[in-house]
């Protein structure tokens, strides 16, 4: 069969899905919008095409069909989605979603799936770095409470606790967000953080099929922090010396100077010679190490997985495979997961009768240590090794402080990775007692185990520093939750009225229990050797921990909708949690949302322009119970070296003992509850070529649930839990995105994403006021938000004497010192008084741009993230400007240092350098506060997909090639007196750098 499928206006399409229904067999239109496929009498050929309407033609007996498909105006509304123990049309939703599809994730594959969706998902701010296994921090609309839990996360409709590492990526097929009340709160006591919903790949009714996806990156640190090299760091200490008054002569035993004063009575370097030996031994050479060199190396990724899936009318099963593998750019550093799933749904007893069941299990295997803080310190006169090939380390016997030589770090660690294995379980059935009434019951299982063995090892550093202590450290934690969760869902559909009603109950249980157990002194350093029964040393240390709570929910919802046009829905929930007391064990959690869709108005269908224009408005309440499960109660410890008393007088032997209070119970501790209204408008122009939604939110948690410190004098005990505090986000969130197919063979698709919220404390107990910042006095973080920088005013440095000696009262103050502001004029910088806030770490928007477009069978994808106007605490400032303010001393710095202010150089910004901290210089001060905005481009992608004859031909359904690049350019502000002067914004610590990379891969179909 042969033929030529044309759109509307007669237009050839490239790259229609053509399928034999009930079958795998299929093709694709080439560019000229030609197919060719082998067909048998009674075969019924499936069209399908984004934004067309699906189209079905029996063969026959024609050797050629030639199709033209219709524009699908109606696509909007026929789209189905998960809303949270039940299905809805998209078209009909009143509560604030974010939605991502396989693709979206595929275009940046990676252990976390979640990394992928970075700036894609408005009011969705996730965070990064580069360790192996991409650990990653989710906030949906903002921080909800000082104990903000995790956004629940539910797999196929079980609510689970998993990290987004444990699940393939590959396996995902979509990911949704509720992110207001209303969307949420179907899920009440756990939904206060938002629910992101997570929907598997299944299979589909098109017969056997087996794809293959296969991919291999390289990774590395691009743009490496420049550290000072020997000679860079014998200028810098000889210029801190001499800036202090004292002589570097006697006052540096690693370097030798020739030195002097000029006529100016400036200190003037004529030259340096490091010392020949570090040591006594004479094993220690003086080197020129650059440590990040030699603890970073080329990284590199696999990500390998097949899946077989099959399908019929009656039956559809899905099984795949995975392995990934990902080696870090920090040596020694990998993540390994092994995983397989499966999943299968049956209809049985004449469609009355559903079963299905999803399983999936990963075995993980970690080790994603990273000394990025030891490399930055660690002088460059030390070399890694010594002469007789021990462990180069700091050489203290002349002067030098207790720094760790990384790569001996790194390497003697190299054997202690973590292991975590996951399961994840359910298994359903779908009874149909009416055509529209169903009931529904799921038991699902999740099962974690964590634990590792990690040896001590003992070492020795030419310098002198050692460790002669080997052990062994054992633990294990394993956890294991259950939930079975029953539902009615009644479904009505009479002329213009669509009602569907669902009534629920659902059981959680979580118990988890783990052990450590330690003792000191294994003959045998070797991991095949080095278990618990291999120790003999006296220091031994058992501990071991239980922990179990539940919930019990009842919970119902209603939606409703008039003529396409009014829509309505209602949902409430009542949770009952163990961790609280029996008079406030359950709390009420409604939620009502109302939609109004213009666009399906009389007086609006005459505007042809217009295709979707909907608004939104919606309140609810969401609750949170994120709290130890023994807070209700006293909690005591039987420790001997607490409680241990003479009460004999004896001054040996076995003293008596007892117990110690740990912790105060409160038995009238409630829920905490996030109360949230949303505005929205989702609007479609040009049959959804342009179409985008804005919505505005304000989100309330009131009584949060917080431990407040308290003062000593309260003696042993004195933590609780309380309900107190209030804190109040408000924010906008816009999408908007514009296709356009420009001709047969070239199309492309705009999207662009903006959010920003606003976050406030509004209340706090009066004994806690000031534990978030402020004087103590009168300055309390009250009508501001959580997190706020708190500190003195830098004003500059001081150039000349004359400054010194007109301004305030300082201590410590003078030439090339950071001067700071007296903010209450009287005459003396008072961190009481002269305090004030200082910036905001939260960004003031953040959003991203993606580019996709389609020419013939190459696609491209480009894709931007930006975050903007974070005043962040840059902690790399630290060692960047100041030679000597933490406890280490004279550890190396960045080259960035070499500009400090002297004598010859007082134009620069950068105090001068010295050996002491005589003005206090680690102090909070708007000095450390610059910008932290950046613009990513996350990814680059060019793919190339075979000719759908061609691959025909290769007995292939499909087979696309494709090369991709990540993290490839950062864009920081490097202009005016907040620039940002670390190296990566989005890490400004001491985190796993995030690394460039380069994958290539391909998927086939067969």
């Amino acid at each position: 069969m042969t033929g030529t499928v044309t759109e509307t206006g007669g237009e050839t399409l490239p790259g229609v899905s053509i399928m034999i229904k009930g079958s795998s067999t299929g093709t694709v239109t080439d560019a000229d919008g030609q197919y060719a496929i082998e067909v048998k009498s009674g075969d019924v050929l499936v069209f399908s095409y984004l934004g067309k309407k699906e189209v079905e033609i029996p063969a026959g007996s024609r050797a050629n069909i030639s199709v033209q498909m219709e524009d699908d105006s109606q696509m909007l509304q026929e789209v189905v989605i998960q809303t949270g123990y039940m299905t809805q049309k998209k078209a009909d939703l009143t509560g604030a979603l974010a939605m991502a599809v396989s693709e979206d994730i595929e275009k940046n594959p990676g252990a976390n799936a979640m990394r992928a969706l970075q700036g894609k998902l408005p009011g969705v701010y996730i965070t990064s770095n580069g360790n192996p296994a991409e650990e990653v921090s989710i906030q949906i609309r903002g921080i909800t409470s000082m104990r903000s839990a995790d956004p629940l996360i539910v797999v196929d409709g079980q609510p689970v606790n998993i990290n987004f590492r444990d699940i393939n990526s590959l396996d995902i097929e979509s990911i949704q967000v509720l992110k207001d009340a209303a969307s949420a709160s179907i899920y009440g006591s756990r939904a206060a953080s938002g629910v992101i919903l997570i929907e598997t790949k299944k299979a589909k009714e098109r017969g056997v099929s087996i794809k293959y996806d296969s991919y291999f990156g390289f990774s590395h640190l691009a743009h490496k922090p420049q550290m000072l090299n020997t000679n860079e760091y014998g200028q810098a200490i000889w210029q801190a010396t001499v800036n202090d008054g004292d002589d570097p002569s006697t006052a540096v035993r690693i370097y030798n100077y020739d030195w002097s004063r000029d006529a100016a009575g400036i200190p003037v370097l004529h030259s340096l010679t490091p010392v020949q030996w570090l040591n006594s031994a004479q094993t220690m050479p003086s080197a020129d190490t650059d440590w990040w060199d030699e603890m970073t190396q080329t990284g590199f990724n696999t990500n390998q997985q097949v899946a077989v899936s099959s399908g019929s009318e009656k039956s559809r099963t899905l099984f795949s495979l995975n392995y990934f593998d990902h080696r870090g750019t920090v040596i020694e550093s990998f993540f390994r997961r092994y995983s397989a799933r499966m999943n299968s749904d049956y209809d049985l007893i004449k469609d009355r009768l559903k079963f299905g069941e999803s399983f999936t299990v990963s075995h993980l295997k970690l080790n994603g240590r990273s000394d990025v803080y030891n490399a930055i310190i660690m002088p460059s006169i030390v070399p890694v090794h010594t002469t007789d090939g021990g462990w180069g380390g700091t050489a203290m016997s002349m002067g030098m402080d207790d720094y760790n030589n990384p790569v001996r770090g790194l390497m003697t660690d190299r054997d202690n990775p973590d292991y975590f294995l996951k399961a994840l379980g359910s298994a359903y059935l779908d009874l149909a007692i009416l055509k529209n009434l169903h009931l529904k019951t799921q038991f699902g299982v999740d099962y974690s185990n964590y634990y590792y063995r990690h040896t001590d090892h003992t070492w020795e550093e030419g310098g002198g520093r050692s460790d002669h202590i080997s052990g062994v450290n054992t633990y294990q934690n394993h956890t294991v939750n259950y939930t079975w969760t029953n539902t009615l869902i009644y479904s009505l559909e009479s002329r213009k009225h669509n009602l569907d009603i669902l009534l629920g109950q659902e059981a959680y249980h979580s118990g988890n229990e783990g052990f450590r157990s330690y003792r000191s002194d294994v003959y045998i350093e070797d991991k095949d050797y080095a278990f618990l029964n291999a120790t003999s040393g006296d220091r031994r240390e058992q501990e071991g921990w239980g922990d179990e709570s539940a919930l019990l929910s009842y919970f119902g919802k209603i939606n409703y909708s008039f003529d396409s046009r009014f829509l309505f829905s209602a949902t409430v929930r009542y949770d009952g949690a163990s961790k609280f007391g029996a008079n406030n064990r359950f709390g009420t959690f409604p939620a009502l949302s109302a939609g109004w869709r213009l666009s399906e108005e009389a007086f609006m269908k005459e505007l042809g322009w217009l295709s979707d224009l909907k608004l939104r408005v919606s309140w609810g309440l969401n609750g949170n119970s994120n709290i130890p499960t023994n807070a209700l109660m006293n909690i005591y410890g039987a420790g001997y070296n607490q409680t241990s008393y003479a009460i004999a007088g004896n001054e040996s032997g076995t003293l008596n003992s007892g117990y110690y209070k740990i912790h105060t119970g409160n038995a009238n501790l409630q829920w905490e509850a996030t109360e949230q209204t949303n505005l929205g408008l989702d609007f479609g122009f040009l049959n959804q070529g342009l179409r985008g939604s804005f919505d505005y939110f304000v989100k309330r948690t009131n009584d949060m649930l917080f431990e407040p410190p308290y003062i000593g004098a309260l003696g042993e005990g004195g933590y609780q839990w309380v309900n107190a505090a209030d804190m109040q986000n408000t924010g906008i969130e816009w999408m908007l995105g514009y296709y356009k197919q420009v001709s047969k063979v070239f199309d492309f698709n705009i999207t662009a994403t903006l959010s920003s919220f606003r976050n406030q404390i509004t209340d706090l107990p009066e004994n806690v006021r000031y534990t978030y910042g402020g004087n103590g006095l009168l300055d309390d973080i009250i009508g501001r938000p959580l997190n706020s920088h708190y500190g003195l005013v830098a004003d500059g440095i001081f150039r000349t004497q004359e400054e010194v000696d007109n301004s305030p009262e300082q201590q410590g103050k003078g030439l090339g010192r950071i001067r700071y502001k007296d903010l209450d004029g009287d005459g003396r910088i008072d961190e009481t008084y002269d305090r004030t806030w200082i910036g905001v770490p939260h960004p003031d928007f953040e959003g991203g741009f993606n580019f996709d477009a389609r020419y013939g069978d190459f696609d491209c994808t480009l894709y931007f993230q930006g975050v903007f106007g974070p005043q962040i605490y840059n902690s790399w400032k630290e060692y960047s400007d100041f030679w000597n303010i933490t406890v280490q001393n004279d550890k190396n710095h960045p080259v960035r240092i070499m500009d400090a202010w002297s004598l010859t150089n007082t134009d620069s910004d950068i105090p001068a350098l010295s050996r002491r901290n005589e003005n206090q210089e680690l102090r909070m001060s708007s000095y450390y506060i610059e910008n932290g905005s950046y613009v990513k481009l996350r990814t680059v992608e060019l793919g190339y997909t075979l000719p759908g004859a061609l691959a025909e031909k290769l007995a292939m359904q499909r087979f696309r090639l494709f090369v991709s690049g990540h993290n490839l350019l950062t864009l920081r502000k490097t202009w005016g007196a907040d620039r940002f002067t670390g190296p990566d914004p989005e890490n400004p610590d001491f985190a796993y750098r995030m690394p460039l990379s380069v994958t290539i891969g391909f998927n086939v179909t067969f």
